[in-house]
Parts: C-alpha cells; sequence; structure tokens
C-alpha cells in the first residue's frame, strides 16, 4: 500500500512537472519562436501558451545589452535568449572616426531606434542581429559623411538622418528582413582634426 502511494505521488509529481514545462507565459510585446524536432513551428504571442515538453524548444537570438560601468563608461554584452523585444530598442554606439569629403577626420556618435517587425525573419534570416545592424548602420554613416564637407556635417543633421535612414530603410525592408527605424539616427561631432594623405603615403 505504502509503495503504490509513492508510485502514485512521483507520477502525480511528473504530471504537474511535465505540465509546468509546457506552459509558457509570453509577457507583452514580446514573442517566442518555437520549433519541434529541429525545425520551426509557431511563433507564440503574448499570453499562456502550450508547448509539449521536451520535443518543443524556445529558439534562442543573440541580442546585445548595455550597461553602466563602475569608471562611468557603458558596458555591451550580448546574450542568447528565446524571448523577442518587439518594442522600440535603441542602439548607442561608441565613436567612430569618419572622414568628410574635405578630407577632416571627425568622431561620431550615433544614436539608432529601430523596431523588429518580423520576429521570424529577425531569427532565421540572419545569424547575429545586433551585429549586423551595428555594421550596418557604422558603413552607412561613413558613407553618407563621406559624401559631406564638414561645414554640412555641423549644419545639416537632419539631411544626414534623413539620408541614413532611407539606406537603413533600404537595406532592411521588411520583404528582405525584419527591421522598421521608428526614428532617426542622431550623429554629433566630437572632435575634428585635418587628415591628410600625403603623409599617410610617407608612413608608408
Amino acid at each position: 500500500m505504502e509503495a503504490s502511494l509513492i508510485v502514485l505521488g512521483v507520477l502525480v509529481l511528473l504530471v504537474i512537472y511535465i505540465i509546468a514545462k509546457g506552459l509558457v507565459i509570453v509577457q507583452q510585446s514580446e514573442t517566442m519562436i518555437v520549433e519541434r524536432l529541429g525545425r520551426y513551428l509557431k511563433t507564440l504571442p503574448s499570453g499562456i501558451n502550450l508547448i509539449i515538453p521536451f520535443i518543443d524548444k524556445p529558439r534562442p537570438m543573440v541580442w546585445r545589452i548595455t550597461a553602466s560601468s563602475s569608471k562611468g563608461g557603458t558596458l555591451v554584452r550580448f546574450i542568447n535568449t528565446d524571448r523577442i523585444d518587439l518594442r522600440e530598442n535603441v542602439y548607442d554606439f561608441a565613436r567612430q572616426s569618419v572622414i568628410t569629403r574635405d578630407n577632416v577626420v571627425t568622431e561620431i556618435n550615433a544614436v539608432l531606434y529601430f523596431q523588429i517587425v518580423e520576429p521570424l525573419k529577425a531569427v532565421y534570416e540572419i545569424s547575429n542581429l545586433p551585429v549586423a545592424i551595428e555594421m550596418l548602420t557604422q558603413t552607412s554613416l561613413r558613407n553618407v559623411i563621406g559624401e559631406m564637407d564638414l561645414d554640412e556635417t555641423l549644419t545639416s543633421r537632419d539631411t544626414i538622418n534623413n539620408k541614413l535612414r532611407d539606406i537603413l530603410d533600404e537595406a532592411t525592408r521588411p520583404e528582405t528582413y525584419a527591421m522598421r527605424w521608428k526614428s532617426r539616427c542622431v550623429p554629433s561631432v566630437t572632435s575634428v582634426r585635418r587628415y591628410s594623405p600625403l603623409r599617410v603615403r610617407r608612413r608608408l
């Protein structure tokens, strides 16, 4: 009798555990990609969802998070997460050196606002979304600034933003990738120095 009760108790606990593993709660403004035996199954909406434990598994993706360091700087870390944030996200990129059309080197900060609108494409069509966003933004910003004189970069911020947004929209249009740029990139010049191609040739 006692052995039967123990077995029954174990079975009850096992059933409760399986049910608990099968219940997935997705927060508002989040979603989750679920695979069954390695293949895409469905995209979970916010709320309570049911999956088959051990057979259905969430597909993780790489995500970028920032935190303040003890020295007052910003630390950037990349993590794997199975929850995809559908809210507007903000990426504040580190300074980068850009050469203007009149051979002036400027250091520019860029803040990018974006939103994932196609979670399925964001997971399956690119391996590292945050790095791709950063590289695309930096490359596009260099191209835009390289077509302008220094005075234009200081007085035509809206022009820079519009050109940059057009490039990003074209590169990540919904039928190709998964992004929508909800707001603009905001570059700001932090330092200026003259660039001399002749000096570079002499060093080489």
